[in-house]
């Protein structure tokens, strides 16, 4: 529920939309959100200090639902989450990356599941690629790793369209980023994020937090974003996937149980090691992972510690899928 015993609405929802160097894509995105009907309360724009022409194509909407909020610097996705979080007004928050766009139905679908169910924490939604016939996500799982898995990535939506729509309801363990959409009330904790991720796994960390304080994530396909992929991720597939396993090896530390931490760590750390005897850079990359953890080992604790507090360990889902 809302504010008293009012439903939530959609024009009770800040959607934000963080942003760093998305010139090509951010007129589609912002376009898509200006044009919802019914429109939300506000829509805000977080620039993590583009170095583009991103704010020239902002500042070409003349439209008072638009806020822009312009970064000095680049914070990550997690810092410009944190950011637009701490200045939105409404009940209800709900992202769009800067590559993804709108549908009609993505609000009003979503906030209805959150009117409608108070055990709900978040809505993860149904995310196909730009082109709307493949699937980019149809709920995120996290395996005993702290590797995320988004459903039926990359198959046909018309081959799956009848699971799509059977898995209505079911909690996932976390939210896709680009379309999530997270009560306010009740979920205050989870802010703010952990802004040490060097890219991606904020999403699994909104999970595993509104999961720890006992709500569910369920899926729901009438929710409906488009995604297009790829603009900000590093062009190199090498650099993409160290990020990835920097991120996880931290979610690892902070949330799972020491040994499955300690083995995740062992284990990149036994491969990279393995792979610098035919690529020094290996070592490298190991030793900027390590830095990190070492880095952000107070953190650490201090994040262990406070969500250790909340819903036991054995009521989390960490499993394969």
């Amino acid at each position: 529920m809302g504010r008293g015993d009012n439903p939530l609405r959609v024009q009770d929802v800040s959607v934000i939309i963080v942003n760093y160097n998305g010139e090509s894509v951010l007129d589609r995105s912002l376009n898509s959100v200006l044009s919802l009907d019914p429109r939300p309360l506000e829509c805000i724009l977080v620039d993590n200090g583009s170095t583009d022409k991103s704010l020239d194509v902002a500042q070409k909407f003349h439209d008072p639902l638009l806020r822009i909020l312009s970064l000095s610097e680049n914070y990550g996705v997690a810092g410009g989450r944190n950011r637009g979080v701490a200045v939105a007004k409404g009940q209800v928050y709900a992202f769009l990356d800067s590559d993804g766009q709108a549908t009609l139905s993505w609000l009003p679908a979503g906030v209805a599941v959150l009117a409608q169910n108070p055990a709900a924490g978040a809505i993860a939604p149904l995310v196909l690629m730009g082109s709307g016939d493949i699937i980019n996500g149809a709920g995120s799982f996290l395996d005993a790793w702290g590797h995320g898995r988004d459903r039926l990535r990359g198959e046909p939506l018309d081959m799956h369209e009848g699971c799509v729509r059977a898995w209505r309801g079911q909690p996932v363990d976390y939210p896709m980023g680009c379309g999530m959409i997270i009560r306010r009330k009740g979920l205050e904790s989870i802010w703010p994020l952990d802004e040490s991720m060097p890219k991606w796994h904020d999403d699994t960390e909104i999970g595993i937090r509104i999961r720890r304080l006992g709500y569910q994530v369920p899926f729901e396909p009438s929710s409906l974003v488009l995604h297009y992929p790829g603009h900000s991720d590093p062009r190199e597939g090498r650099k993409r996937h160290q990020l990835a396993e920097m991120a996880r090896l931290l979610l690892l530390w902070k949330y799972y149980p020491f040994l499955s931490a300690l083995g995740s760590t062992v284990h990149y750390s036994f491969f990279a090691l393995s792979g610098s005897r035919r690529d020094p850079s290996y070592r490298q990359e190991l030793w900027a992972a390590w830095t990190m953890l070492l880095k952000n080992r107070r953190k650490i604790r201090m994040i262990r510690h406070q969500w250790r507090k909340t819903m036991p360990l054995r009521h989390q889902s960490f499993h394969t899928r």
